[in-house]
C-alpha cells in the first residue's frame, strides 16, 4: 500500500507543481494564453502523468511495455494539441494524428478482443472507440473544471475495478490519471486559473480510451459487462451523442460549435457555475457507479442496468432539448 500511496503523492504534487509553473512561464512569456488564462493544464498533467507511470514502473518491477506504449500515443496527441493550441490545426490534420496514435496502439496490441469478431472487427472497434472518445472530452471541456473533473471521476471507476480485477497496469495507470487530474483540477475549478486546452482534452480522451481498453471486464457469466467501459463513460458519450441530435435538430451541421451542450443547457436554467458542474459531476458519478456495479452482477441483472442507464440518457434528452443555452 505504500508503494500506491508514493506514486499518489508523486502524480499528485507533480502536476500541481508542472502546472503552476507552466501558468508563470506562459504569462511571462504572453504563450498558450486565451482572455489572460494559460492554456497549460493538457501539459501539466502529461509531464506528471509520464514522471509517475515511470516512477511506477520501476517501484512494482512491472513491464513497461504497454504503460510505455500508452503513454507514447498520449504523449504524441499531447504535442499536437499543443500545437493546435498555438495554432489551430485544421479537423483534417486532427483527424490524421490521432489516427497515427490509435493504429499505433492497436499494432502494439492494445486493442478489444470480442470473440468472433477477429483481429480487423476489433481494430475497427478499437480505432472508432480511441478517437471517439479522444474528441468527445475535447467537446466536453466547455465549462472550468468539467473535463478534468469528469476524468477524476471516471479514473476512479477504473481504478475500482482494477482492484477488483487485480490488474496492476489498470491500477497504476488509474491512480495516476486520477492523481494527475486532481492536481491540476485545483487551478482548473471556477473560477479557472488555469484551462486544460485542446491539448489536455485530448490527452485525458485518448489516455481513458487506452485504460478502457486494457481492462478486464467479463465473466462467464455475465457477458453483459463488456458494455462496462461505455456505461462509465457515459456522461462525455451522452453529451456527444446529444449534441449532434440537439444540433441537427436545428438544421445545424452536427459538428460546428453551438451551445447545445448538456452542461450549458443545465446552466440556462439559471444555476452558478458551481451548481452546474457538481450537477455534471453527480450525472458523472451515476453512469461511472452503474458501470462498475454491470461488473459484479449476473447477466439479467446487468440487462437491467443496461435498459435503466438507457432510460437515464433518454430523461436527460427529453428534459433539456427545449432548453436554449445562451453561452
Amino acid at each position: 500500500m505504500l508503494k500506491y500511496l508514493v506514486i499518489l503523492t508523486a502524480a499528485l504534487i507533480s502536476s500541481m507543481l508542472c502546472t503552476f509553473l507552466l501558468a508563470r512561464f506562459s504569462l511571462r512569456r504572453k504563450i498558450l494564453i486565451t482572455g489572460n488564462i494559460p492554456l497549460v493544464g493538457g501539459l501539466g498533467i502529461g509531464l506528471a502523468f509520464v514522471f509517475s507511470a515511470v516512477l511506477a514502473v520501476f517501484m512494482f518491477g512491472l513491464s513497461p511495455l504497454k504503460i510505455l506504449t500508452v503513454t507514447l500515443a498520449c504523449g504524441l496527441v499531447l504535442f499536437f494539441g499543443v500545437i493546435d493550441d498555438l495554432r489551430e490545426l485544421s479537423v483534417t490534420q486532427k483527424f490524421l494524428a490521432q489516427s497515427f496514435c490509435a493504429i499505433l496502439l492497436i499494432l502494439s496490441g492494445i486493442r478489444t478482443d470480442i470473440v468472433y469478431f477477429g483481429f480487423w472487427g476489433n481494430a475497427v472497434i478499437t480505432f472508432f472507440w480511441i478517437l471517439g472518445l479522444t474528441n468527445a472530452f475535447n467537446l466536453l471541456d466547455i465549462m472550468d473544471g468539467l473535463a478534468a473533473g469528469t476524468a477524476l471521476i471516471v479514473g476512479s471507476a477504473f481504478l475500482w475495478i482494477g482492484f477488483l480485477s487485480a490488474d496492476l497496469n489498470v491500477q497504476i495507470l488509474s491512480l495516476v490519471l486520477c492523481a494527475s487530474s486532481a492536481g491540476f483540477l485545483i487551478f482548473n475549478l471556477p473560477p479557472a486559473r488555469a484551462y486544460l486546452g485542446n491539448s489536455g482534452s485530448h490527452f485525458l480522451g485518448m489516455l481513458i480510451a487506452c485504460i478502457a481498453l486494457i481492462t478486464h471486464y467479463a465473466s462467464s457469466n455475465n457477458t453483459f459487462a463488456l458494455l462496462s467501459p461505455v456505461i462509465i463513460l457515459g456522461l462525455p458519450i451522452t453529451d456527444t451523442l446529444l449534441l449532434i441530435i440537439f444540433r441537427m435538430i436545428k438544421r445545424r451541421p452536427p459538428f460546428k460549435k453551438s451551445n447545445d451542450h448538456i452542461a450549458l443547457k443545465i446552466g440556462a436554467l439559471g444555476f452558478s457555475k458551481l451548481q452546474t458542474i457538481s450537477a455534471m459531476y453527480l450525472l458523472s458519478s451515476v453512469f461511472a457507479g452503474c458501470g462498475i456495479l454491470l461488473t459484479r452482477v449476473s447477466d439479467l441483472s446487468a440487462a437491467g442496468i443496461i435498459i435503466a442507464v438507457f432510460l437515464f440518457a433518454t430523461g436527460i434528452f427529453l428534459s433539456l432539448v427545449k432548453i436554449e443555452a445562451n453561452a
